[in-house]
């Protein structure tokens, strides 16, 4: 069901430029991205509300790897029911985050990060997966629940940040959405090697616990901006003069995007900054490796 459609005021300009100007500046629609909460759409967008990446980007820690734990955390324990896929792994694998009952501030480390260090012009995601209303209720009601950190050592990182508002039970996919040196903030200066990742998880009391099934991470990834589009299928733009329509079509494999509940899709041009022609919002269909999606699109003249 679309819960929504919109030709953006950037499509506008891309079909001013492209019929008046002689020599257009502007390039041609040619590629689209798709989005999880994506919100209401409106003329004014520039991009999707979280663009996810289609193709797997880099992998820096699979969630087979355990983390160390300290002050309130444990070290974690593997988790084969609970998990995410994407990013062309196989591993059915994520790490149980243990809490004992001696700190509010509950520590996992990973350091070295074994599969690839962090590229701090990259932005990154992990997965987070909350039991039930139970354990979201131990997040410091608050304040900063829930911290990444990322750089070089346990004084030299980068910091993202979530309140239990900005929490929900089953999945959150934790993300900084753009580069981690543009938008987050750093303590000490990171360098490299990139190689420290730790999650630090802050509860209400010290005696709140984590057991095995409470709280799962999975999937530290990062991608490059290349890593977010996708060209329409070959043969589209197809053209009806007669009923002066375009129809667009975007496509992904059963290797694309797993592990979302896409509900957001956009088409772009190629300019040196993209474009967004139009947008569309959608209920959200849930992406695994045994699905194949195909996006129709059409834009009419009236």
């Amino acid at each position: 069901m679309t819960n929504g459609s919109t030709l953006t005021n950037n499509g506008k300009k891309i079909i001013l430029n492209r019929s008046f100007k002689s020599v257009p500046d502007y390039t041609v629609t040619s590629k689209f991205k798709v989005g999880i909460n994506n919100a209401t759409p409106s003329v004014v967008d520039t991009d999707l509300t979280y663009a996810v990446p289609i193709s797997n980007g880099t992998v820096n820690d699979t969630g087979a790897n355990q983390l160390i734990g300290s002050s309130g955390g444990d070290n974690t324990t593997d988790n084969t029911s609970i998990y995410k896929e994407g990013a062309g792994l196989t591993d059915a694998k994520a790490q149980n985050l243990i809490a004992n009952a001696t700190n509010v501030s509950k520590i996992w480390t990973l350091h070295p990060l074994i599969t690839a260090n962090i590229t701090y012009t990259q932005p990154f995601s992990l997965w987070l997966y909350i039991k039930d209303a139970t354990a979201l209720a131990k997040f410091l009601s608050s304040g900063t629940a829930l911290e990444i950190r990322l750089g070089s050592d346990s004084s030299n990182y980068y910091s993202y940040t979530r309140t239990a508002a900005q929490l929900a039970t089953g999945w959150n996919w934790i993300s900084s959405n753009t580069a981690l040196v543009n938008t987050l903030t750093a303590t000490g200066t990171p360098g490299a090697p990139a190689d420290y990742f730790a999650i630090i998880i802050t509860t209400n009391i010290l005696t709140d616990t984590f057991v095995a099934g409470d709280i799962v991470y999975d999937l530290l990834r990062q991608w490059a901006t290349t890593d977010l589009t996708q060209t329409f299928v070959s043969g589209y733009p197809v053209f009806d003069e007669t009923n002066m329509e375009v129809e667009i079509r975007g496509y992904l494999n059963s290797l694309e995007a797993n592990g979302f509940n896409i509900n957001g899709f956009a088409t772009f041009n190629t300019d040196a900054t993209n474009k967004m022609f139009d947008e569309d919002a959608f209920t959200a269909e849930s992406k695994t490796s045994v699905d194949e999606l195909t996006f129709i699109t059409k834009v009419r003249l009236i």
